[in-house]
């Protein structure tokens, strides 16, 4: 019904990014809550968190697909389209590319521990992160937090949502900070909103300097899975327990300088060596015919 090569063909607008998220937060949560009454006491209560999280991203994605396939078969045009991954790494190979990502996230995560913890986690968003880590079901929190999340999470915001903003409104700036900001509210809390509207917008910036979904993909996993794993190794520690808690503040502030260090190295180092490219460029529209594609002063994307 839906072909995996169509879904290129649908860049969306900021109005339909919205459309997006109202699907996902009605009909998505909708559909969760009645797949986790229906295997509530069942076998398959031991991954339903997965469960929950596959259907709670089947509406958007249904959407994305429909508007993608009535794309891609226009009736008096040729189909316009602009690649989900393209990825160029500059002058950094793609081993060395990849190993600094994982510690610029790291690093990401210490530095901005501290503002998670200025606000106090509510009894309700303790207890519902409490059920989503739940150190007694290793398997289904790998599949939903490591595997699923990164997967779907990255596609619908980076690979659609900043992709057809930078094409529609040709502004960098707009596109990460959007992204970004749809990507922290999904997650339905202020305390997780922080680290993750910070993450969006690094996340955001790999991807305009790459065109690599899947560079995006991986910087989620590696936050998502390290979290996964502290949680399976440490179920002792509370989930709205500080570092500086758990470490003692000494430690935790030469942790937290370092860390610090290490990130803006890590960002410096991606400027300079994913520099080197028209990052504009890869974003621009293409055309199936042979007709030329649309001129760079209608699609060149700008700050």
């Amino acid at each position: 019904m839906f072909k995996s090569s169509n879904f290129k063909y649908f860049f969306p607008t900021l109005s339909e990014s919205w459309i997006i998220v109202l699907i996902f937060v009605l009909l998505g949560s909708l559909l969760s809550g009645v797949i986790t009454l229906i295997v509530m006491n069942t076998p398959l209560a031991e991954v339903q968190t997965s469960l929950s999280y596959i259907f709670t991203m089947i509406p958007p994605f249904w959407y994305i697909a429909s508007k993608a396939k009535k794309n891609a078969n226009p009736v008096l045009e040729a189909p316009t389209y602009v690649k989900i991954n393209k990825p160029h790494f500059g002058k950094m190979g793609v081993i060395p590319f990849f190993i600094v990502l994982a510690i610029a996230v790291w690093a990401i995560g210490i530095v901005s521990e501290p503002l998670t913890s200025w606000i106090p986690m509510p009894d309700l968003i303790q207890e519902a992160f409490e059920k989503a880590f739940d150190a007694s079901k290793p398997v289904d929190l790998i599949i939903s937090t490591a595997i699923l999340a990164p997967l779907c999470e990255e596609m619908m915001c980076r690979g659609y949502m900043m992709r057809g903003i930078l094409v529609q409104k040709k502004s960098v700036v707009k596109a990460i900070l959007w992204s970004a900001f749809i990507f922290a509210l999904i997650h339905f809390n202020p305390w997780q909103a922080i680290p993750a509207f910070i993450l969006g917008c690094f996340f955001g910036w790999i991807y305009y300097k790459t065109h690599s979904i899947w560079a995006c993909i991986f910087m989620h996993f590696v936050n998502n899975a390290t979290s996964a794993i502290l949680t399976i190794c440490y179920p002792e520690v509370g989930v709205n327990q500080s570092l500086s808690e758990v470490m003692g503040k000494g430690t935790y502030t030469i942790v937290f300088f370092s860390a610090l260090i290490v990130l803006c190295a890590a960002i410096y180092l991606l400027y300079k060596k994913l520099d080197n490219h028209d990052e504009a460029a890869s974003f621009e529209v293409q055309c199936d015919s042979q007709e030329p594609s649309l001129g760079r002063e209608e699609t060149d994307v700008t700050v």
